[in-house]
């Protein structure tokens, strides 16, 4: 009957808990408008790839899924193809920013692109300003205003470690100099280039001249503190570290002054191959197990609507970013300077192994930090950039060897 058929949803935790606040609100009103129970399951995010390894084994849990960056294509053979709705929420919504994300192994939408956490560079405005220098709009310009503010004891600060971070913006860098891990086939490994090497000597030159060398220990919290504490100039990092300045309310050295009124967000740099920057995707999907197939799809539809994805990016405080063009511009933006580059860096914005999509051989390559590492040996003098790319480049293949293998 339908008073016991219900409808249940499966996502990790929220930085911002209101975000899943709101989520649950609009799932509730449609069970309620569509006559069926709705329920809203939360875990922790670094619990959630075992949560759906689970339901995968047994074949039964929930509906709807959280399925970020390379999961829709990791589980290809259990989620519903969702071609028609990806279309039509696009459609409806202005179009998709970012192509690739949410495909499945067979060339089919696996899962709707949901919101991802950009990177602009977040600065200190006024240490530049002491300097005599405009804001960078190049990593040239980044290069140049770092070495003169690490000189002044205010170094930039990007971890060349294992963490987000790292992962996210060196692989912004290096597509900012025309340079990629793996080709548009997502298959053919394709890091041993001239452009990667002038990526990797950059970095160095970037990590000698402007950094401190905390920042090869890093996690992806040290940069906000960096930033957070008056010491760091610069660091590209999501909202976050911006959010808790507002909530330390830390004060800029000898002075009445606090630092977060110093800190603004503009667009990542840009480099010899244009503006470019990774982040991490969150999607939804829908299990092919699911009992609830139908109303799944129905409750996406109506959770893309322009209302309801406006009211969940207002709950997350601006941190979840739309994929779809048509919710870019929100008032929300609008209202606050800090946000000015928000509408905008989605259309500069990939998912990991871009020009291809996100595989679950790229995630392998993530996961194990090895472009960080690489990135490392080359700024401590431990490895050439030639080098360096060479043992990435080896390294690389393995992993994609082994998953052809599998899917094969």
């Amino acid at each position: 009957t339908a008073s016991t058929r219900e409808l249940k949803m499966l996502v990790n935790s929220h930085f911002v808990p209101a975000s899943d606040v709101e989520l649950g609100r609009q799932l509730a009103e449609f069970g309620k408008a569509a006559g069926v129970k709705t329920r809203l399951d939360r875990v922790a995010h670094l619990q959630l790839p075992a949560v759906l390894a689970g339901e995968v084994q047994g074949q039964k849990g929930h509906d709807l899924v959280a399925v970020g960056n390379s999961n829709p294509h990791l589980y290809t053979k259990h989620l519903e193809n969702l071609d028609g709705l990806h279309e039509k929420i696009g459609k409806a919504g202005g179009g998709w920013t970012t192509r690739g994300v949410g495909m499945g192994g067979d060339g089919h939408v696996k899962a709707i692109p949901w919101y991802f956490i950009s990177f602009p560079l977040a600065l200190r405005v006024d240490l530049i300003a002491e300097i005599g220098e405009n804001l960078p709009d190049t990593w040239d310009d980044v290069h140049r205003i770092g070495t003169k503010l690490k000189k002044k004891g205010h170094p930039l600060g990007i971890q060349l470690a294992h963490s987000v971070d790292s992962n996210m913006i060196l692989r912004g860098i290096m597509w900012s100099y025309g340079a990629k891990t793996v080709d548009e086939d997502s298959k053919t490994v394709a890091v041993n280039s001239k452009e990667s090497i002038e990526a990797f000597k950059f970095v160095a030159a970037l990590y000698k001249d402007a950094m401190t060398s905390e920042v090869l220990a890093w996690d992806d919290r040290n940069n906000n503190v960096c930033l957070n504490s008056g010491k760091c100039s610069m660091i590209l990092n999501p909202i976050s570290a911006y959010r808790s300045a507002v909530k330390a309310k830390t004060m800029v050295e000898g002075t009445d002054r606090l630092v977060h009124h110093a800190i603004q967000h503009i667009m990542p740099p840009t480099g010899p191959a244009g503006r470019h920057m990774a982040a991490s995707f969150n999607n939804a999907g829908i299990w092919k197990f699911a009992k609830e197939k139908e109303l799944a799809k129905e409750f996406l539809a109506s959770h893309f609507s322009k209302d309801n994805a406006r009211k969940h990016l207002e709950a997350s405080k601006g941190y979840n970013q739309p994929v779809l063009a048509g919710n870019a511009l929100h008032p929300l933006y609008a209202s606050n300077s800090k946000y000015y580059f928000a509408p905008f860096i989605g259309w500069d914005t990939h998912a990991i192994g871009w020009p291809g999509v996100p595989t679950a051989a790229v995630q392998t390559v993530v996961d194990q930090y090895l472009l960080p590492d690489a990135m490392a040996s080359v700024a401590v003098g431990k490895a050439s950039a030639e080098d360096a790319v060479k043992k990435l480049e080896k390294q690389m293949k393995r992993i994609y060897k082994r998953a052809a293998k599998r899917e094969g």
